[in-house]
């Protein structure tokens, strides 16, 4: 299981949060969080009917996290209400097993007051604490500006580009882009 000390941490607006590990009972708000963010589809690559999953389903996904001591699920904790998430996951393959993807979530109404940026700052410490880990990767939608300037913010650059990756209902086209960080020289 994934070794993560929980840290509270101060937000801009003087709430306080914990960033913690996940635990197998926390499926049922998991899912409730992610049904949250899919409904809000800011930054979201699927859409809304393609997020959801049983808690069943949930309780795999976490599992998978829970059982490889190089992934990492951290839930942001107010009051007892996830507000935001981070998974890592480690690439599969041994010529790959030296990077990990992650994927970033943080509830509407909680955005801007400094969640991302704390999540991401636990996971990059993380990362470092773990030998086999030597580069942090994500995707992130082009028109995600407040994101992208997070990640930039914490050092990674952009890798790649997808273009055109996703078709909008209006009809419009949305790149998606790669970005990395090195963690060890």
């Amino acid at each position: 299981m994934t070794e993560f000390d929980s840290q509270t941490v101060g937000l801009a607006d003087g709430r306080k949060i914990v960033i913690r590990s996940a635990r197998e009972s926390d499926a049922e708000a998991l899912q409730e969080h992610f049904k949250i963010l899919f409904l809000d589809g800011e930054g979201m690559i699927r859409e809304p009917d393609e997020g959801a999953q049983s808690k069943d389903e949930y309780k795999l996904w976490m599992k998978r996290h829970l059982d490889d001591p190089r992934n990492l699920l951290l839930i942001a904790d107010f009051e007892g209400m996830i507000v935001g998430t981070l998974d890592f996951t480690i690439a599969k393959g041994r010529r790959c097993a030296h990077w990990g993807t992650f994927g970033m979530g943080v509830r509407p109404g909680w955005r801007s007051c400094g969640i991302g940026n704390a999540l991401l700052t636990c996971l990059l410490e993380w990362a470092v604490s773990v030998p086999e880990i030597e580069k942090v990767t994500l995707a992130v939608r082009a028109d995600n500006y407040r994101a992208i300037a997070l990640y930039k913010k914490h050092g990674f650059v952009q890798s790649g580009c997808l273009k055109d990756y996703l078709k909008m209902q209006d009809g419009t086209y949305i790149d998606d882009l790669t970005m990395e960080i090195f963690v060890r020289s």
